[in-house]
């Protein structure tokens, strides 16, 4: 993992805060740091920028050589955004805060091509090999995660829904706040050498111990020191799945402790995930909830988990996603308090119908944000308004295909009107011809471009989407779908940034809507759209999945 080599090495045993020497050979699984900073650097201290310095370039690699200054009050914010993907999380999030000084970790080299075309700092690496306690990082106060959705998907192999992988990953994540540091226990006596165990209780084989019965100058609570690196959690995390991109959600966990642990001033944690984390594997959510406000662990003031629709809020197109919203101190933006139990039946009612019980472990569902605060709902945007195309016109998104001699319509799906919001864009959307009603179906003749393709989405026109060619004049027009299928809704990115930093997210998105979809009082629904509720039933479109027949 990158990390900073310490400078001096010592052999010496460790200690605890208070200088203590832990007993039997134990040591707590923490970054070594000699302390050295922009501070310490003789180069910077004579004006030079951090940039053109090789000392602090090389400190804070893989992030900007100017986080080798220690954050000051009144510097923009720093965050951290992993699975940072084309950059739709980051361009809502400057709809509402252009201020922030923020990193994004994306592995996928077309999509961090393309973030950093966009003006991104991106770390292009596999997240699992970078190191959340990097001394740089102790000035990050923001984190955001869209974890890979693949093995939750509806079209993929769905391991992520298997009930006995589900409850192993998340027994695993459960000890997270122990592993890195936030558990707090009656004695610590044991880890020098002392009479009590872990919850302040008298060793087998100590009770004659002159401290046995009372308290000694190595006897005290506290919490228990951090026992294993994120490399050993991580492993262990992934030995209990099939497809360890499932495991890259405990990366939620790890990334906000670990920062948390070297100091970091982190005040908010924000996620986004494919629905079915919600409505097929809610045990993991409930998870991540649990570690983060329990009171015995992170104690954080809030956690919410909902599913929000991206059309809801501005989108031409509709995007189902659970999202996840953490403040450390107090109340985010557009909190909201709502019946749990309603929710939960809404939720889980195919597990209700299925079961006639609700699931065994998920997250409590009595608050969440509701950003619209009894506003008018932004206009709905129909996929012929945003593209500027009849409104009586259809798009095939799978060429001609036969008729079905029973329905008369074309078999295998994929046709829908353009008189509507348009169901969640996959990959196969690249090769979309669009064509008039009367013209039969698979014999359009006009192309959808990669830019009117992300603003179906919501990233804007002139977006600079990257591919870099793995064979000899190869376009790429499939690895850009789905790059935008698999990109965060930049109107969901805005409404969700701004419950935690930044300005109110309604004048900022309605401005937005208007300018991308050239929406006027003519071409637009003037209808208002409806105002997000809880789902009653499962309608969830994946990434992947393929458009319903017609």
């Amino acid at each position: 993992m990158v990390s900073t080599p310490v400078r001096d090495a010592v052999s010496e045993p460790a200690t605890d805060e208070d200088g203590r020497p832990y007993a039997n050979g134990f040591r707590p699984a923490i970054l070594e740091w000699d302390g050295w900073d922009c501070a310490d650097c003789i180069v910077c201290g004579t004006g030079t920028q951090c940039a053109d310095c090789q000392a602090c370039t090389g400190f804070a690699f893989p992030y900007p050589p100017h986080w080798a200054r220690p954050w000051a009050k009144g510097d923009p914010e720093r965050g951290i955004e992993a699975f940072g993907g084309p950059g739709g999380m980051s361009a809502g999030r400057s709809l509402v805060d252009d201020d922030g000084d923020w990193v994004l970790i994306e592995c996928d080299r077309d999509a961090a091509a393309t973030a950093r075309a966009a003006g991104h700092w991106v770390v292009e690496a596999d997240i699992r090999m970078l190191d959340p306690r990097h001394p740089v990082l102790r000035g990050v106060s923001r984190f955001h995660g869209s974890p890979p959705c693949q093995t939750l998907s509806n079209a993929g192999k769905r391991s992520g829904w298997n009930a006995d992988e589900v409850a192993q990953l998340q027994s695993v994540m459960w000890q997270a706040s122990e592993v890195f540091g936030f558990l707090e226990v009656s004695d610590l006596c044991s880890l020098y050498g002392g009479p009590h165990g872990y919850f302040g209780d008298v060793l087998a084989g100590m009770e004659d111990h002159p401290d046995a019965d009372g308290w000694g100058e190595l006897c005290g609570g506290g919490h228990l020191p951090p026992s294993m690196s994120p490399a050993d959690f991580r492993e262990w995390a992934a030995s209990v799945v099939t497809d360890d991109r499932t495991a890259l959600m405990a990366e939620m966990l790890i990334w906000p402790m670990c920062l948390v642990q070297i100091g970091a001033p982190l005040v908010s944690i924000t996620m986004e995930q494919s629905a079915n984390l919600l409505k097929q594997s809610p045990a993991l959510a409930e998870a991540i909830q649990s570690e983060i406000t329990c009171t015995e662990g992170f104690g954080w003031a809030w956690c919410s988990w909902q599913v929000a629709d991206a059309a809801d809020f501005g989108a031409a197109t509709h995007r189902e996603r659970a999202w996840m919203v953490a403040t450390r101190y107090g109340y985010p933006r557009y909190a909201d308090d709502v019946d749990g139990c309603k929710a939960a039946r809404a939720m889980w009612a195919h597990v209700l119908k299925r079961t006639g019980e609700l699931p065994d472990w998920a997250p409590e569902l009595d608050r969440r944000i509701e950003p619209y605060q009894g506003r008018t709902a932004l206009p709905k945007v129909t996929v012929a308004t945003a593209l500027g195309l009849p409104a009586d016109w259809w798009a095939d998104t799978r060429g001609k295909r036969g008729i079905n001699p029973k329905t008369g319509k074309p078999m295998g799906g994929g046709s829908f009107p353009l008189n509507d919001v348009g169901q969640c864009v996959t990959a196969t959307w690249y090769g979309i011809k669009f064509r008039p009603a009367h013209v039969p179906q698979g014999e359009g003749t006009q192309s959808i471009t990669a830019a009117d393709l992300g603003a179906l989405v919501g990233f804007p026109r002139d977006y600079p989407w990257k591919y870099i060619p793995t064979r000899k004049d190869a376009l790429g027009k499939r690895n850009i779908a789905q790059m935008i299928a698999n990109g965060v809704s930049v109107f969901m990115g805005a409404a969700v940034s701004s419950a935690v930093q930044g300005e109110d997210w309604y004048e900022p998105a309605s401005a937005y809507q208007a300018t991308l979809y050239r929406v006027d009082d003519t071409a637009a629904d003037t209808d208002p759209a409806a105002l997000p509720a809880p789902r009653t039933e499962d309608r969830a479109i994946e990434q992947l999945e393929l458009f319903p027949a017609a």
